[in-house]
């Protein structure tokens, strides 16, 4: 029984974190559509990138808390199964990781991105 006590508030922690994550990543994207888009190179990658990874993101943390619904026996198992919210779990990660390493320009770019909306922030 204390097992299953701390199994479900290891995994309350994690959706709390990753709520979190989905949050700052959702101000992230914000803050760079608000960035005048004329002026940095990249702004249409950097944009679509994190907006794929904003729905990657979203989709996980959905079918994350599925998965642990599933798995304390708060929804049964009819059509949503636990195979089904484990392969979504994992595609919608896949799919977060590629974005963020492959379509989102590299960390140089970025820096010179947030440069630039701090500075019109500040005007």
């Amino acid at each position: 029984m204390e097992e299953a006590i701390i199994d479900f508030v290891i995994a309350v922690i994690l959706i709390i974190g990753f709520t979190y994550g989905l949050i700052r990543q959702f101000r992230h994207c914000v803050s760079i559509r608000k960035g005048n888009k004329s002026e940095y190179v990249h702004y249409k990658r950097a944009l679509i990138g994190n907006y794929l990874v904003c729905l990657s993101y979203s989709g996980f943390l959905f079918s994350y808390i599925l998965n642990s619904l599933l798995a304390s026996r708060i929804i049964q198992a009819s059509f949503i199964t636990s195979d089904n919210t484990s392969f979504c779990s994992f595609s919608f990660l896949a799919i977060l990781l590629i974005a963020k390493f492959r379509i989102i320009p590299k960390e140089d770019e970025q820096v010179e991105l947030q440069e630039y909306i701090v500075e019109k922030e500040e005007i």
